[in-house]
């Protein structure tokens, strides 16, 4: 059988595993998302002995204290991952009260402040908690919405995504197809642009200090703000009990320019990655980096 066949076949498998997925996690009542995380996280933990290990190095910045309380934590990331993949396969089949109602935000003052400036708000987030739920309930708030996302392989499974989220008012846009026009264009409509800027995927970056260590962080988020005058917000959405998800958004960041495009920028990089240590470590093991980082 030719490779090109073979690889659509895998790709068309992929794609109907995580519809079927999706349906399933349809069947199953939100509150037991903690519970579905625990045993398919634990599952993950138990067999993935490489991804074990990169995830523990990845914490290891994180978590103070002795060598015994980083397992817990490493062994909680993967239940955590897990439950955010379950109700990411989920939102999209429920109601938009039921949405609501798992759902309460603290800051969301500091997000009525920065629209009132009439140049929409960007929101910077770590890959913390359940972020794809946070778009979904900022938007029930009647906020529009825009998103960058990496793309999924398949292609279908991609534009599955893309129309689940869209049923609930967010604006998906891949970070491969030149965003920026499209979210500048979102942000003169004073709307809200979220992007999770913790990991560096293939754009323009910046070394900044990050727990200690040298990372590469993503210029994108700071040059939008620069260039548009939009206030920029550091926030999280963390999973609390029995389905529940807390909003956090933190006052925002002091853009103005001082010098150059490069430096505001690695400047304005740098607060971000200050202010996602602070998100992170109120819950590290709800931080979803799975690959290399440090």
């Amino acid at each position: 059988m030719p490779k090109d066949t073979i690889s659509r076949l895998r790709a068309r498998t992929a794609y109907l595993g995580y519809v079927g997925a999706s349906r399933a996690a349809s069947l199953v009542p939100f509150e037991l998302a903690p519970l579905v995380g625990l045993v398919a996280g634990g599952v993950a933990y138990v067999s993935s002995p490489r991804r074990r290990s990169v995830v523990r190095r990845n914490l290891e910045p994180v978590v103070d204290g002795p060598p015994s309380r980083l397992e817990p934590v490493v062994q909680r990331a993967f239940a955590s991952y897990a439950q955010y993949w379950f109700e990411a396969f989920k939102i999209g089949y429920g109601s938009r009260s039921s949405l609501v109602a798992r759902g309460r935000g603290e800051g969301l003052e500091n997000l009525d402040e920065a629209l009132a400036g009439g140049k929409g708000a960007i929101v910077v987030a770590p890959h913390l908690g359940n972020w794809d739920f946070a778009a979904a309930w900022v938007d029930h708030r009647r906020y529009k919405v825009t998103a960058v996302a990496e793309r999924l392989e398949p292609p279908e499974l991609f534009d599955w995504f893309v129309t689940r989220r869209a049923e609930f008012g967010v604006t998906v846009v891949p970070h491969d197809d030149d965003p920026m026009p499209k979210l500048v264009a979102a942000l003169r409509r004073n709307e809200v642009v979220a992007l999770v800027a913790d990991r560096s995927i293939g754009a323009a970056s910046v070394e900044v200090d990050f727990f200690g260590k040298a990372v590469e962080f993503p210029m994108g988020p700071a040059i939008l703000a620069l260039r548009t005058g939009a206030p920029m917000l550091p926030t999280a959405a963390y999973f609390e009990p029995r389905g529940g998800h807390l909003l956090r958004i933190l006052p925002a960041l002091e853009v103005g320019p001082r010098g150059s495009l490069r430096d505001d920028a690695k400047r304005l990089t740098q607060q971000i990655a200050c202010s996602f240590e602070s998100l992170i470590r109120q819950a590290p093991e709800q931080w979803h980096v799975f690959q290399p980082l440090f």
